[in-house]
């Protein structure tokens, strides 16, 4: 018997536009917007084999970041380099590589994802607003659950990993 998945958006349209507009004036000018931030994390899987991944950067450069997986026997706290202080054009950059109008359009879900996956969760936000999307980590078990994320989406969530492993200085955070 076929399942439908049921999508509820958890972002209304006129959000969307705030949001837009407020990355656009970070961007421009992060000095008069710090609180501007982009965010993923990811948590889950299977008791012995559970990922959890953390990575938040905020206009001024300030950036947060963590991983354990247990899995691939990979833990990564946040490390404070030389390399890695508060820089704002990581920010600028990041924030340039994610096609933020397009994800934007994305409708995001709030659920439904099968148990013990490793669900993600990106989200972008102006500082006073926010725009939140789930969706399946793993790129492995996303297609085998029908679940693949748009592309805006996972575009924007590779720009982040990609982001996350130069921060922690590993070849790869990804579940």
């Amino acid at each position: 018997m076929p399942t439908s998945r049921k999508t509820i958006a958890i972002n209304p349209p006129k959000l969307a536009a705030s949001v837009a507009a407020g990355l656009r004036r970070a961007i421009e000018d992060p000095a008069r917007h710090p609180d501007a931030y982009i965010s993923l994390s990811a948590s889950g899987g299977l008791h012995g084999e559970h990922y959890e991944f953390e990575y938040r950067i905020d206009a001024a450069g300030r950036v947060t970041s963590r991983l354990t997986d247990e899995l691939k026997g990979r833990r990564h706290a946040e490390r404070a380099l030389a390399g890695n202080a508060v820089d704002p054009s990581r920010f600028v950059a990041l924030a340039r590589a994610i096609d933020v109008p397009a994800l934007l359009r994305v409708t995001p879900v709030s659920g439904g994802f099968p148990p013990d996956s490793v669900v993600g969760r990106l989200e972008v936000g102006d500082g006073k607003k926010a725009a939140t999307f789930l969706f399946l980590a793993d790129d492995e078990q996303a297609p085998r659950s029908r679940a693949v994320a748009p592309a805006p989406l996972r575009k924007a969530a590779a720009a982040v990993y990609a982001a996350a492993a130069a921060y922690l200085g590993t070849a790869d955070v990804k579940p």
